[in-house]
Formats: structure tokens, C-alpha cells, sequence
């Protein structure tokens, strides 16, 4: 089996995440398939020293802080994510190295028994997230990796990963979204994805609402999990050109701007109980990936706790090289492009504040593509607020996607001015037509539609400026 056949061969399993029903079809997760599957493959995932994420927002972001962390301490670590911007490679990577079409039509080839006997028994067919969460437990086993850092795909308790035996667990801020699989209110989404808490396993929390907070408090108590709690106290400040002086008491996050006077970096300081870090480095923008950076610091430093050397100078490497695309990230200068894969009211809010707060613009011209499960009332009541002109698209071959005139039709009436442009290569196009130098075009609303975005854009040899 090569490549594209292994690929072929997952695609034709079911993908919840592309689902045009994916809230009702995603009630029909468990733990039996994924169990079976991995009983079948030796169990790879009790040989991994896991780190396991949840959250709604940022936990990619935080996972790849630590993730990168460890590699520049001299870990072998692996990363699970999802979803996938351009290739499925994405998913899974070693020390920052994607894994070769090589090595996925290896372990598609080796698993493959193993997934139509699972398939075949009482619990149902497998699902496409099942087979790579297999893939890559068997990857990282096989390649022998000190740390796994493991995204949850959707909630926690039901989630495929949630059968890892973790040595840290990790929940990122929750929001309101999937609420049609994981609840309505903070408490209930808070109780499913408190579930990945695990007895005696230190929990690291980042900042909740206050009912959230409640339910993983409580089940961290029942389950003799220690609670290490983030708490930021800093806000971004005014953008700063080039070096810093050095203020070890200073709170405030600055941005460091380039020639052209474009953010690239914030630079923030950060107190632990048993560690400083002043002038702390990260390509990441926004007041949220601080708060993501400080949840990182605090599992690394739970680490060290643990025995787990981490020399500090490894944390300051780790979070300058961090590599996360799709996530406020630059591809243009003039006009300024910007992607990212705010999908939620509360990515799309911490988004636009960034925008606002980070970047000199005349003009904002947002092009937006959305899923049909999304709050797009909100979503658009947010938009307004930044955004001079809308441009409505839809990713290309995806189920789950909502239509260009459906989202014009509902932001008409709170946008300034919205136009629908089905294609997403001349919504793009009519974007770049428009804007001026000093103009901002940001793209938008769906990780997918990023994902497309980066590849309209490296197949038109248009890079960052």
C-alpha cells in the first residue's frame, strides 16, 4: 500500500469531524471500538509517558508550547492533533518532524488486520480519528518516544485518547460549542471533559468559568488529582521595536514588531512558585496564547516536580521556535494577510481583539468560511465590531460547511457591508483586489478553510513579505 491508497483506505472509514449530521452521529462515540482496536495492536498507548490535553480553546496551541518544550530539552517527544490544515502528516510528529506518506502507508499496511477485525466486531465499524489515534499510539511506541503530548479531539470522556494513562493531564479555558454532543451549560461540558482527569494524576487548569471550574475542582478531589491552577495577571501592552531592556518585575506582555513595524512576538514574564521566567519569547499573538503559554509553562513545570529535568534555557528555546500555523499568522505585508482559524464566538473574539490591539490598519476586510454547527448569530456580532467589509465563502468538498448566502443572510443586518462569494479562490482574490496597502484582510472562521487558504496561497507563489 502506498500513500494515497493508505489514505484512500482511512477516508473511507467515517470522519465525525466533516460529518454533515456531526452532532447526532458524534453521540455514537465510545470507548469499546478504539479499546478493541488498540487490545489488538498490543496496547501501544500504555508504552507512552503521556500529556494529555482538553480544552475548547487554545489546546493545540498549548500542546505544541509543550510539545516544543521538550523536544529542546533532549525528550524524543511525539504530537497528536487535529485537525489537519494541508496534510494529514500534521497529525502526528515527532520532535517537530511530520510523518513521512513513507511511514503512514507502513503503519496503515501493519494495522490494517487489526481495523477490519475491530470494524467487524459487536461495537461497529471504526472511525476515521480512531484509526489515526492508532496510528500514531503504535508510531510514537514504535519510535520509542520519552513524552507523547496528546490532543483530546472532541470533549474527553468519549474521545478516542481517553484511554491513555497519563502523567499529566491539562484542560485549557471551555467554551459553549458542541453543545449538542457535550451539553448545554458550563457544568455539563465541564463534567465531560473532566473525565480525562485521572486518579492521582496532577492536573494542570487554565483559567475557567466559575461553574466549570467547580465540576474539574471537585473531580480532581474525588479523584486525588492535584490541581495546579494558572492564573494570569498580565495584559498586552504597547508594541516595543526591537530588543527590551531587562525588567524582571515587569507583568505586561509587549509586542516585538519587525522593520516594517509588524508584530512577529510577544514578550511577557512569568512566576512560577518554583521558577521565574522574565523576557520569555513567543511567535504566538494575543492576550489568549499567553494565557496558553502560562498553562504550558505550568505542565512543564509540573514535570519537574515529577523528577523530569527541564533546564530553563529549554523552555526559553522551546517557546521561541515554536512552530503552529493557522493561528494569527502572517503571510502578507502589504496588504497585511492574516489567517486564522477562529471558529467559535470566543476564538473569534480573541482574535479580533488581537487584531485590533496588535496591528495598524485602515481597513479590515474579513473573509469568512463556517461550519453548520457553529453559532454564527454570535460569531457575526463580533465580526461586526472589527470588521469594515465581510466576504462570505465555503471551504471546497466538505459536508459540514455552511453556505456563503447563508452566512450573508444572517450577518446582513449587523455588518457594515457583507457580499457572498461561494469560490474560496476568488473570495480571496476579490479580497487582495480590494484592499489597499495599508488595508488588513484577514481569513477566517474554519480551520478548513485556513488549511485551503495556505495552499491557494503556496500554489500562487505568494509568501510573506
Amino acid at each position: 500500500m502506498d500513500y494515497e491508497a493508505a489514505l484512500a483506505y482511512i477516508e473511507a472509514f467515517i470522519d465525525y469531524e466533516r460529518s454533515p449530521d456531526f452532532s447526532r452521529q458524534a453521540r455514537l462515540y465510545n470507548l469499546n471500538r478504539i479499546s478493541l482496536l488498540l487490545k489488538l495492536l498490543d496496547n501501544p498507548h500504555d508504552r507512552l509517558r503521556v500529556i494529555h490535553v482538553a480544552g475548547s480553546k487554545g489546546k493545540g496551541s498549548t500542546a505544541a508550547l509543550i510539545a516544543s518544550v521538550l523536544t529542546h530539552a533532549g525528550y524524543k517527544t511525539g504530537l497528536f492533533t487535529s485537525p489537519h490544515l494541508i496534510t494529514p502528516r500534521e497529525r502526528c510528529r515527532i520532535d517537530n518532524a511530520l510523518i513521512s506518506e513513507a511511514e503512514i502507508a507502513h503503519y496503515i499496511d501493519k494495522i490494517k488486520p487489526a481495523i477490519e477485525a475491530a470494524s467487524a466486531a459487536e461495537f461497529g465499524r471504526v472511525s476515521f480519528f480512531e484509526i489515526y489515534t492508532a496510528l500514531a499510539f503504535s508510531y510514537f511506541a514504535d519510535k520509542a518516544t520519552d513524552f507523547a503530548v496528546i490532543e483530546v479531539g472532541l470533549g474527553g470522556r468519549l474521545d478516542a485518547t481517553n484511554v491513555v494513562k497519563p502523567v499529566t493531564t491539562v484542560i485549557t479555558p471551555i467554551g459553549l460549542e458542541h453543545t449538542a454532543i457535550l451539553g448545554e451549560t458550563y457544568t455539563q461540558i465541564a463534567g465531560e471533559k473532566a473525565e480525562i482527569i485521572k486518579e492521582g494524576c496532577p492536573l494542570v487548569l487554565a483559567p475557567q468559568h466559575p461553574e466549570a471550574r467547580t465540576v474539574f475542582e471537585r473531580i480532581a478531589k474525588e479523584r486525588n488529582a492535584r490541581v495546579i491552577e494558572v492564573k494570569p495577571h498580565s495584559t498586552v501592552g504597547k508594541p516595543i521595536r526591537g530588543e527590551v531592556e531587562p525588567d524582571h518585575q515587569a507583568s505586561v506582555s509587549c509586542l516585538l514588531l519587525n522593520t516594517d513595524g509588524v508584530p512577529v512576538a510577544q514578550q511577557f514574564n512569568v512566576e512560577m512558585d518554583s521558577e521565574s521566567y522574565p523576557q520569555l519569547i513567543m511567535p504566538l499573538l494575543g492576550h489568549h496564547q499567553f494565557v496558553n503559554a502560562l498553562t504550558a509553562i505550568a505542565a512543564i513545570e509540573c514535570l519537574k516536580q515529577a523528577g523530569y529535568s527541564v533546564p530553563k534555557t529549554c523552555v526559553y528555546e522551546g517557546f521561541k521556535n515554536v512552530q503552529w500555523r493557522g493561528r494569527i499568522q502572517r503571510i502578507m505585508s502589504s496588504p497585511l494577510v492574516v489567517l486564522d482559524g477562529a471558529h467559535s464566538p470566543v476564538s473569534m473574539q480573541a482574535l479580533c481583539q488581537t487584531l485590533r490591539e496588535s496591528f495598524c490598519y485602515d481597513k479590515a476586510i474579513f473573509v469568512v468560511s463556517s461550519m453548520k454547527d457553529k453559532n454564527l448569530t454570535e460569531i457575526g456580532n463580533i465580526v461586526s465590531n472589527t470588521a469594515d467589509i465581510v466576504i462570505a465563502t465555503e471551504v471546497s468538498d466538505n459536508p459540514r460547511v455552511m453556505s456563503a448566502e447563508t452566512i450573508r443572510n444572517t450577518w446582513s443586518g449587523v455588518c457594515k457591508e457583507i457580499t457572498a462569494c461561494p469560490n474560496p479562490e476568488k473570495a480571496i482574490g476579490q479580497a487582495l483586489a480590494s484592499a489597499s496597502l495599508t488595508d488588513l484582510i484577514c481569513i477566517t472562521g474554519s480551520l478548513y478553510f485556513v488549511g485551503q487558504a495556505l495552499e491557494l496561497f503556496k500554489s500562487n507563489r505568494t509568501s510573506a513579505s
